[in-house]
């Protein structure tokens, strides 16, 4: 018999994606047992009601809060196997995909993730894996580009976390993902720690899975890319400390954001920027004093003209 998978799903407010994404799992060929796990963060919709009424053999942890990387943290404590797959709710896997990617890690004794190739449903590619670009960005490689022939299973830098099978040994050695990221970017820190212990990633093209994109993300009241500069520099202050201060001065999430919000990351960033906390917060807080504040007037009226977007056309601009 094939090794035991435990399938980890997060859920916030999912209702409409949680039938076929947990369809998909029960239609896998992998020879093995799938341990299906729904971890609610708080649903206020008929997520809850669905599972009870459509899916009572799958399992539901109702986590304390909102937390995605708390909640897959959660889920991959449960595992009793090797290997863990972590899925979005507004992803479905082909089915082959589960067999494919364990095939994958079992013959690659250093490889501490691998991930399908994903696809958005208009078949468009979603992503191949996660690339480091000149800027200290990190973003998916091939996004939006149309669908390629691929050859066999490769290295890549990195890989999204909407859909990927993750050695369990491997995620517990790191201490798994960090949980002040909450969502975006904790892939690129899990996958700079890996590396730092010598493991490394896959990108298995021949395993498939089509992901819709911002199912839950489109629903809060933050916006992603202002996330994701958030916990860019969280990633920089840890992994890239020789380029964090400049990063952190020139940080457009930094000079508009609530103070209260910026105050509340700076003791995070200090944590990972230096040994001694105090001294990298005292780092931090003097380029912050001479930093030169862009002029956000043009941002804020781009923003006004994305909300607008947003609002008139959900399915192009929303998050």
């Amino acid at each position: 018999m094939a090794a035991r998978v435990q399938v980890v799903i997060v859920n916030w407010n999912g209702e409409e994606y949680l039938a076929a994404c947990l369809r998909a799992v029960a239609a896998q060929d992998h020879d093995g047992p799938l341990d299906v796990l729904v971890v609610d963060n708080g649903s206020t919709d008929g997520s809850l009601a669905l599972l009870a009424r459509d899916f009572p053999q799958v399992e539901v942890l109702r986590s304390a809060r909102n937390n995605y990387t708390a909640a897959n943290n959660l889920g991959v404590a449960r595992s009793k196997g090797p290997h863990a797959l972590l899925l979005n709710t507004d992803a479905v896997i082909e089915p082959a995909a589960v067999r494919l990617l364990v095939a994958a890690l079992e013959a690659d004794s250093r490889a501490a993730a691998a991930a399908p190739l994903i696809t958005y449903p208009d078949g468009r590619i979603c992503t191949t894996g996660i690339v480091e670009r000149d800027d200290l960005r990190w973003v998916d490689r091939d996004q939006g580009k149309r669908l390629r022939a691929f050859g066999g299973t490769e290295r890549v830098w990195g890989v999204s976390g909407c859909c990927v099978l993750v050695r369990t040994d491997a995620w517990r050695e790191v201490g798994g993902q960090d949980e002040a990221f909450h969502m975006y970017y904790e892939d690129v820190d899990l996958a700079l720690r890996w590396q730092q212990r010598g493991w490394h990633c896959l990108f298995v093209p021949a395993a498939r899975c089509v992901h819709e994109g911002h199912g839950s993300i489109r629903k809060a009241t933050v916006w992603k890319d202002e996330l994701g500069e958030r916990n860019r520099l969280m990633v920089l202050a840890r992994s890239r400390p020789e380029c964090f201060l400049r990063e952190l001065a020139d940080s457009p999430w930094i000079h508009s954001a609530p103070r209260e919000q910026v105050e509340a990351l700076l003791p995070l960033l200090a944590q990972r920027f230096r040994a001694d906390a105090g001294q990298g917060l005292a780092e931090i807080r003097a380029v912050l004093a001479t930093a030169r504040r862009p002029r956000w007037s043009l941002r804020r009226r781009m923003r006004k003209v994305r909300e607008a977007l947003a609002a008139r056309f959900p399915d192009r601009f929303g998050w």
